[in-house]
């Protein structure tokens, strides 16, 4: 049923939770975990300003120690993973565009995640990824 799991995670607990769900459901269905951890400069794009390579570099080096992270917990789980670090606009890359490159059937997500003044500006990611996701979403609470 489910092949292949995308996992976006952010470093909150709530996407902590999500990675702990979602090896739980890979332990049931035999899956693979797709961790993703996603930079996004569109916050800074909009007003004009571009961000340098030190600073997608900065966003790079944090995005790797949270995909660590979650591939410890997976690793001792004993379960299949990889682990990706994108660049684009988060609610768009996790609902439409990587279940389609990784070839999976559920994203498994964190209710909220790090930052809640984009949310109130921009809007949940995770609302939009219900909304809009190609795929199954199991939204997972603290």
């Amino acid at each position: 049923m489910y092949e292949n799991i995308l996992v976006p995670v952010d470093g909150s607990e709530n996407s902590t939770s999500a990675v702990k769900e979602a090896i739980q459901l890979a332990k049931v269905f035999d899956a693979k975990l797709q961790v993703v951890s996603i930079a996004t400069d569109q916050r800074y794009v909009q007003y004009g300003v571009t961000l340098g390579n030190d600073v997608m570099d900065s966003f790079e080096q944090a995005a790797n120690k949270i995909l660590d992270d979650a591939k410890k917990l997976i690793d001792a789980a004993g379960i299949k993973s990889e682990t990706h670090f994108i660049i684009g606009i988060p609610k768009v890359q996790i609902a439409e565009k990587l279940p389609e490159e990784l070839n999976t059937q559920l994203t498994v997500i964190g209710k909220s995640g790090m930052n809640a003044i984009s949310r109130a500006i921009l809007g949940s990611t995770t609302a939009y990824v219900v909304r809009h996701s190609n795929t199954n979403v199991f939204v997972v609470e603290e």
